[in-house]
């Protein structure tokens, strides 16, 4: 998804910004990406029930994980 190549790119070149004003614009424009993540994802799961599934399998997922890793 190229929404996730621009947040890592924006983020990477905000942390290496030297002006405050220009990483302040590039981490707000990571953060309209993210959202645009999210509107893709919602869009998604609305029209595919199959990617639906497999996002709750993968968050099941993750649950799991972290009970393991805090007992």
């Amino acid at each position: 998804m190229a929404e996730l190549e621009a947040i890592n790119l924006y983020e990477q070149m905000a942390s290496m910004a030297g002006n405050e004003l220009i990483r302040q614009a590039l981490l707000e424009i990571a953060r309209e990406e993210k959202t645009h993540v999210g509107e893709f994802l919602s869009l998604l799961t609305e029209i595919d029930r199959e990617q639906a599934e497999e996002l709750k399998k993968g968050e099941a997922e993750v649950r799991e994980l972290r009970e393991k890793l805090s007992s």
